[in-house]
């Protein structure tokens, strides 16, 4: 399947909504139940205002840009340097998200349901499977997004509904006990994971259909969605307290799960969303890098593919902590990428706005 096939634009919204999905749902909640406990709901919701902002400057890049590569874009109206300036961050973002979502799936997965298989095994079998996605192209990953999404939503209802009967919403009150501060950082945290939406526009010139603001912003409801629900659900579930101390809290509620007196222990089906969003976000990245790169020579790519999948094995094999990761994710990447993902966005929309460097737009014409 040749890589510059296009798109539509659901199936790009299905591949958002597993990749930025599982980040929120598995990296994120933790952080926020350890830095605002029972306020976290709270900052999560509020998410919802600078998302809709977010939204609009998204909006205004991609209709000043079109179907066009952002990389090709900034040469042609602004020279080499700041295409090379923009890809080398993207380059950074795109890697560290693909080893942060790599090796808080294989510690998961090492931890809950493979403890005798050793992490370099669970890893390769990992990368090689989102090596040969990446390889395969973007219309590749967002057909199997649109194949895996359904069954991951279907199991996200059901999990949520099942475990009604042990949930107590009044543990979401009283907000603010210890001032507006964990309520912020949370909002902050969870920005930093929803501003992840960028990536569209690393995306959108594989896309054979416009790109509307009302179908955008229906979708950054829904990732703010898919975070306020599970942090809701583990502070009725656990309260604010037991929720923070847990590593995954989205796992404890399949965990909770019972059918009738005689069916439990149904946290297997956790395997699936687990691994099919875990999956889709590692695929999605690496593909995203060359194309970042504006490597069109198909060799080239999978050259480059193969060596960044070889990286990423060798670092997940690093020995770094549970406690390690969590602490680089509350102190270092969630912060680090709200920045990052913000700053891109605004210069992008400062540049739309200017006029092309004098010659470039001539050069074009």
């Amino acid at each position: 399947m040749q890589p510059n096939k296009k798109i539509s634009v659901l199936l790009l919204y299905m591949t958002i909504i597993l990749s930025i999905g599982i980040s929120n749902h598995v990296l994120l909640i933790p952080v926020l139940l350890e830095t605002a406990r029972r306020d976290a709901w709270v900052g999560a919701t509020a998410a919802i205002v600078p998302m809709i902002a977010w939204v609009g400057v998204l909006h205004l890049i991609i209709r000043r840009i079109g179907h066009r590569q952002v990389g090709e874009w900034l040469q042609e109206r602004y020279g080499k340097a700041v295409r090379l300036i923009v890809a080398a961050l993207a380059i950074v973002y795109l890697s560290v998200s693909a080893f942060t979502s790599l090796d808080d799936m294989v510690m998961w997965t090492h931890v809950s349901y493979l403890p005798r298989t050793p992490r370099f095994v669970i890893a390769l079998a990992f990368v090689v499977v989102c090596f040969f996605a990446a390889r395969a192209g973007m219309r590749a990953i967002a057909i199997t997004s649109g194949l895996l999404l359904p069954g991951v939503v279907v199991l996200g209802y059901f999990v949520a509904s099942a475990n009604l009967q042990y949930k107590d919403y009044s543990l979401l009150t009283p907000v603010f006990t210890h001032g507006y501060v964990p309520a912020i950082k949370a909002m902050a945290y969870t920005g930093g994971g929803l501003f992840e939406l960028v990536l569209i526009l690393f995306m959108q010139h594989h896309v054979k259909s416009a790109i509307r603001t009302r179908s955008l912003l229906v979708m950054a409801l829904i990732l703010v969605g898919l975070t306020v629900g599970p942090v809701t659900g583990s502070i009725a579930l656990f309260g604010p307290f037991e929720a923070a101390e847990q590593r995954y809290p989205a796992f404890e509620q399949w965990r909770m799960v019972t059918m009738g007196k005689f069916i439990s222990h149904l946290d297997f089906f956790s395997i699936y969303q687990w691994i099919s969003g875990s999956f889709i976000r590692v695929s999605l990245m690496l593909f995203l890098i060359p194309d970042a790169a504006g490597m069109k020579n198909r060799r080239s790519r999978n050259f480059l593919l193969a060596g960044l999948s070889i990286a990423l094995l060798a670092a997940t094999m690093l020995p770094v902590s549970d406690p390690t990761l969590l602490y680089f994710l509350s102190r270092w990447y969630f912060p680090g990428i709200s920045g990052l993902n913000m700053w891109f966005g605004l210069m992008l929309l400062v540049l739309t706005l200017l006029p092309a460097a004098r010659g470039k737009e001539n050069a074009r014409s």
